[in-house]
């Protein structure tokens, strides 16, 4: 066989491989049937294209394309200027419905990113193929880590600042927490003590009695008695010691009175 025979049976060889490999990675999907539809963003988060997309962890597609349109505008969002095309199997779409949520999330600490769609609920209309729908802008932490350097500068300052005052209030902290110990053991011991817990016994019994006795009064008999004596008030006062003692001697009762 010809040298050149085998270099071209190698190169044949050699692509054949590249391209079933592509294949099963997924990288190269020509009998796969999928619907597309855009998101847009104004952060993407490093996502790229051939990012996988996946709904409850499993892989139902890829990122298709990305586009920055500067003239783009979203409902008013001025800074939404991404536009990523996706690509979702039809064995998944039923999942994808109008209230579902589109992230863009990190596999691990280090891994990479790609876009979770959140399944929507079964009362929400499914979303129709080329549908455009706005994502969740993933979180900025570069601007996290700014943000935080910020405010710590900010309470270095004052802590300088207030160098004094910070020292009074954690000894004032400190001495406060000494004494509210303090009260909590003598109160543990008092409550220990047989004689303070007969006493708080028998205040729990006469509270129990007053109880009781306000009931009572303001029960419909008691409210009648009281009625009853108010009447009875008024009917003896206008008679005075002498009027008594006669009516009693009339009676034949002897009285005295101081």
């Amino acid at each position: 066989m010809r040298a050149e025979t085998k270099v071209g049976i190698l190169f044949l060889v050699s692509v054949v491989m590249v391209v079933a490999f592509a294949f099963a990675m997924g990288a190269i999907q020509p009998f796969s049937s999928a619907h597309k539809l855009y998101l847009y963003y104004s952060f993407a988060g490093g996502i790229e294209v051939g990012s996988p997309v996946r709904v409850m962890g499993i892989k139902v597609g890829r990122v298709k394309a990305i586009r920055f349109d500067p003239n783009l505008e979203w409902e008013h969002e001025k800074d939404v200027k991404l536009e990523i095309e996706i690509s979702v199997s039809k064995e998944a779409w039923s999942s994808v419905r109008e209230d579902s949520k589109f992230f863009i999330n990190l596999a691990g600490v280090i891994g990479e990113k790609f876009i979770e769609i959140s399944p929507g609920s079964r009362e929400s209309a499914q979303l129709k193929p080329g549908a455009k729908i706005r994502g969740e802008d993933p979180p900025r932490i570069d601007q996290l880590i700014s943000q935080s350097y910020g405010l710590a500068g900010k309470i270095l300052e004052f802590v300088n600042n207030n160098e004094g005052s910070v020292v009074d209030i954690i000894d004032m902290t400190n001495r406060l927490v000494t004494n509210l110990n303090q009260t909590l053991k003598l109160i543990d011991k008092a409550t220990k003590d047989q004689d303070s817990r007969r006493l708080l016994k028998n205040l729990v019994l006469i509270s129990d009695d007053i109880l009781f006795m306000t009931q009572q009064v303001r029960s419909k008999e008691g409210q009648e008695s009281f009625h009853l004596l108010n009447d009875l008030l008024h009917r003896l006062e206008p008679l005075d010691a002498k009027a008594i003692k006669k009516f009693l001697q009339e009676e034949g009762i002897k009285a005295r009175f101081f």
